[in-house]
């Protein structure tokens, strides 16, 4: 919502893609500026699809940014209509889809919000759904994150060396982190009592969202090399102003990128 609110303010037309078309439409009358809402459950390949195709049909607008935000945790394993483990299903293989379809509508940048939990992440491609490793939120949730990053890896060298073809010229990848914010997503802990305790301590220390966003804001209008890396810039960037940031060894390796393409790819059934 703080990103939406931000390029609103630019003056910029924004898209919502949301899964709560009602949220969605209150979030959209508080907006400055003009937008539309399209319905879209990351959690389900044939809610992206129609999504795309809605988007796509008629006269279909190009889209100049792109930004992949949505982001889920839960307490306990659960799965998509697919049967994908649920963190890695919303929080890559669904927008990995929506880009992949809507590629052709964008004229400048693909922004997609990882997270530094990515560091202590590896992507396991014997068992990334948890079916026969012990399952546990963090592990899972830094899975995803170091998803996007390899997946974003992957895009930009394809966007670079020509394979995305349905690609406008000069299309880049930009990878983001909005460090410690204080939004809902936090309040994963399956106890209201526990989750209570959470956000007390996020509005102690953790940043505001419409700070959180200013990363996101960043990466999606600055001119940065291609498939560049922004953060916080202070306490361990978790919290401050948008700054070029360093990634892990395995985020920036493009062998495990291409496996992770492959991987994405399968499930997804798009390349």
């Amino acid at each position: 919502m703080e990103t939406a609110r931000a390029a609103s303010r630019a003056g910029a037309r924004v898209i919502l893609a949301v899964r709560d078309t009602e949220r969605g439409r209150q979030v959209a009358a508080q907006l400055p500026g003009e937008t539309r809402v399209v319905e879209v459950d990351l959690a389900s390949l044939e809610s992206v699809r129609r999504a795309a195709g809605e988007l796509l049909g008629g006269e279909p607008e190009p889209v100049d940014i792109l930004v992949n935000n949505a982001g889920a945790i839960t307490p306990r394993r659960c799965e998509t209509g697919e049967g994908f483990e649920m963190l890695l299903g919303v929080n890559v293989l669904g927008p990995f889809l929506l880009t992949n379809l809507l590629l052709p509508l964008v004229r400048r940048r693909v922004v997609i919000v990882a997270s530094n939990a990515h560091k202590s992440g590896s992507f396991d491609v014997e068992d990334p759904h948890f079916r026969r490793r012990r399952w546990a939120p963090a592990p899972a949730y830094a899975q995803s994150k170091l998803g996007d990053m390899l997946w974003g890896l992957a895009l930009d060298q394809r966007l670079r060396d020509g394979r995305a073809e349905a690609a406008a010229a000069g299309v880049d990848v930009q990878l983001t982190h909005p460090g410690w914010a204080a939004t809902g997503i936090s309040n994963a802990t399956g106890s209201a009592a526990i989750d209570r305790v959470v956000t007390g301590v996020c509005s102690l220390f953790a940043q505001p969202a419409a700070q959180a966003a200013l990363t996101t804001m960043f990466a999606a209008t600055r001119p940065l090399p291609p498939c560049s890396y922004t953060g916080p810039d202070a306490m361990q960037h978790l919290r401050g102003m948008p700054a070029l940031i360093g990634r892990s060894t395995e985020a920036s390796d493009p062998a495990i990128a291409e496996r992770f393409w492959e991987f994405a790819a399968a499930e997804t059934a798009t390349d």
